[in-house]
């Protein structure tokens, strides 16, 4: 009996602590999982992290105005986009410099459109993604296509330093999209008032026909000296292949013996051109027009070159009578290394000074605020002097300079200004 009054009693004791044991490992179990749902897991620490480094880039970046630069720098545009597209960025480094646009830093990004669609379509693409405020696109209008495309659907603005195609003045590429330059027979006009205001009052004319611009500039200048009175002996296209069929003949005929020769043409036909009338040995005044201003002109092409003269839109070698366009070219200079080669660097220069007055009147660099900015204002003073929109999309109006050939440097001979009405 006692034996089982010991046997009960054992199991009794064996329960109680059977059942404290539970109690104490719960209270273990539910401290731990509270201590754990304290404690964040290494993942969620990780995407704190990142959550907090994207905040700070997007504080970083409130305090910075992208721009993206899609221009050739080694292909067939290059020597047409390069320099004012280097200008661009002088002007821009030096707005930093002197503190920036609304209060924050402009950032250039650049990148090299090779005259290449799948380039510049794939260069487009990136800047747009980054955030840019303005798209700075080539000199021609076919090889903008990807780019003007993207920025419609993006409603960002978009401005050609030299873009002459009748497209860009009507607003036809785009509401967002403008040119600095217009089309190539308003400076055929201007050459012809002005060589008219010189006195000349007999003249030859070439132009290149294998680019509309070329035939657009020099079809005006010869319509346009008609108007004035002058006579010419010889107006006819010219290319590679047809020159010197057209210049042998001219020398033959005497009609070269002109007070003036004027040529339109692009970098490869006018060389030859040149080179046919010099080798002939005819001495005769040559005044090209601004279509043959490219970095890549040289005088030392054209043996016994002479008197010839040149129509740009600035003089690279710091003897501008305008303040704006040598600074432009010391800014150039400080990016490039070297001066610039062509008076189409000044393009860049007054492309970057329109888009800060008027990204400063408007208060923002919102694109669509910008444009409407910029259509508003009938005129702006630029490096170059006063450009005029006359209520289109393109500059309409600009003040030329006639650079003279001296010791094989072109240097600033007189302003070119708008033709009368």
């Amino acid at each position: 009996m006692h034996c089982l009054q010991r046997c009960l009693i054992a199991s009794l004791l064996t329960l109680c602590l059977t059942s404290c044991s539970n109690i104490d490992e719960t209270e273990v179990e539910d401290s731990e999982s509270s201590v754990e749902a304290e404690t964040p897991s290494s993942s969620e620490i990780e995407t704190e992290s990142l959550t907090q480094e994207v905040e700070v880039e997007a504080t970083e970046d409130e305090d910075v105005i992208l721009i993206g630069v899609i221009l050739d720098e080694e292909n067939i545009m290059a020597s047409y986009d390069r320099q004012p597209g280097v200008a661009f960025v002088g002007m821009i480094e030096e707005y930093n410099r002197q503190g920036g646009l609304l209060g924050k830093k402009i950032e250039v990004l650049r990148e090299n459109g090779e005259s290449r669609l799948s380039v510049i379509n794939g260069a487009a693409e990136k800047l747009i993604k980054s955030g840019v405020q303005l798209l700075v696109v080539t000199c021609e209008l076919d090889f903008a296509a990807p780019a003007i495309k993207q920025a419609k659907e993006a409603e960002v603005l978009l401005i050609s330093p030299c873009a002459s195609e009748e497209d860009w003045g009507l607003g036809e590429v785009d509401a967002l999209a403008f040119s600095m330059v217009t089309r190539p027979k308003v400076y055929g006009a201007q050459l012809a008032d002005h060589l008219w205001g010189e006195g000349n009052r007999t003249a030859a004319i070439f132009w290149d026909d294998t680019v509309p611009e070329t035939i657009q500039e020099c079809i005006a200048f010869r319509d346009r000296w008609g108007n004035l009175g002058g006579r010419s002996t010889v107006e006819s296209a010219v290319n590679m292949v047809t020159a010197p069929s057209v210049i042998g003949p001219a020398d033959r005929l005497g009609s070269l013996d002109v007070d003036v020769i004027a040529v339109c043409a692009t970098n490869r036909v006018g060389v030859l051109t040149l080179q046919l009338i010099r080798g002939a040995g005819w001495l005769t005044p040559i005044v090209a027009g601004p279509s043959l201003d490219s970095a890549s002109f040289f005088t030392s092409d054209i043996p016994n070159l002479g008197d010839f003269r040149m129509v740009s839109f600035a003089s690279t070698r710091g003897d501008d009578p305008y303040v704006g366009v040598n600074q432009a070219a010391v800014n150039f200079q400080n990016i490039d290394g070297i001066p610039p080669a062509s008076g189409r660097y000044i393009l860049g220069a007054d492309l970057a000074e329109l888009w800060f007055q008027a990204v400063n009147f408007a208060g923002t660099a919102d694109g669509r605020i910008v444009a409407e900015t910029i259509k508003s204002f009938g005129s702006y003073t630029v490096p170059s002097g006063l450009i005029e929109f006359e209520g289109t999309q393109a500059v309409t109006k600009r003040t030329l300079r006639m650079l003279r050939n001296v010791g094989g440097y072109m240097v600033f001979e007189s302003l070119v200004q708008e033709p009368n009405q």
